[in-house]
């Protein structure tokens, strides 16, 4: 597979017919059709349905689409940082992060480092554990930001402070609200709206304790703005990490902390033996900086 040929069934995906597509790439449509076909008959299999006036993707066009959008965008990176010169720190930081007010922490990080490297430009990726961990893996993010990770010690790493508490977001003016913290008893026979990876983690079973069992978790979320809609909608509490949704009078939502206390650790990971470009190499440079001081 060639990126040029990636890159135009990119096109094609993103415009939704073969015409548009080719005007976006300045090419023939019997070319770009030509360059399409040519690519299926390479994989073995049809990557469009061709509809009357439309394409779309199949199973595998689904599936291929997204790795070649890693593909195309880590060779565009890759070519990015190739471009600047070793003696100025200038080029581009990719992060993947999950929601999370430990975010507040690399925001800070980020400021810091910009009044020194103003050329140097940072990319946010937001999706959840498994996505984060993806990207780390194929290499189109330098850093993951990621919560109570089991399996952290795979990759380099430094801890973030503070930590992130969880507690429960409910309806405003709920009876639940009444009080000042939730227990596991609290939740007995209430629907629940579990993050998946906290449910991964064992972290909602570790604290519900003996209450776990028959807990009623009616839905589970990865991403926490679909999981709001839910509870405005009143499915159920969604158990979820402080100072993320936006909560207290007029919005609709409120929130209260577990009791006993549950927290999750926060960590800035990268890749064992990664070899990176100058903006990436001093932005890690910088945050090692900042970790010794903090031991200090």
């Amino acid at each position: 597979m060639e990126l040029r040929v990636l890159r135009y069934y990119l096109a094609v995906c993103r415009e939704g017919t073969m015409s548009k597509a080719a005007d976006s790439l300045h090419v023939t449509q019997p070319t770009l059709s030509r360059q399409i076909a040519d690519l299926e008959r390479e994989l073995g299999c049809e990557l469009l349905e061709r509809h009357s006036r439309s394409v779309t993707p199949t199973e595998q066009g689904i599936y291929l689409r997204r790795r070649a959008e890693e593909l195309v965008g880590l060779a565009d990176q890759t070519a990015a940082d190739l471009a600047h010169s070793e003696d100025v720190v200038e080029g581009d930081v990719w992060i993947g992060a999950g929601e999370s007010e430990s975010m507040r922490s690399v925001a800070a990080k980020i400021r810091r480092f910009r009044e020194l490297h103003p050329q140097v430009r940072f990319h946010i990726h937001s999706g959840d554990a498994g996505d984060v961990v993806e990207r780390l893996e194929h290499g189109t993010v330098d850093f993951a930001v990621l919560m109570s990770y089991a399996e952290i010690d795979r990759y380099d790493h430094v801890r973030l402070s503070p930590t992130d508490a969880w507690g429960v977001l409910m309806p405003e003016g709920d009876p639940l609200a009444e009080k000042d913290t939730i227990s596991p008893d609290d939740l007995v026979g209430l629907p629940l709206i579990a993050s998946e990876q906290a449910e991964n983690a064992g972290t909602c079973a570790s604290w519900l304790g003996e209450r776990a069992a028959s807990a009623d978790i009616v839905a589970t979320y990865n991403l926490l703005f679909n999981a709001e809609m839910l509870v405005r909608e009143r499915v159920g509490y969604a158990l979820c990490l402080d100072r993320i949704a936006t909560t207290g009078k007029g919005t609709g939502l409120e929130f209260r902390l577990l009791y006993p206390p549950a927290v999750t650790t926060i960590d800035l990971a990268w890749k064992r033996g990664q070899v990176f470009p100058a903006a990436p190499r001093a932005f890690l440079k910088s945050l090692s900086h900042d970790a010794a001081g903090q031991q200090g």
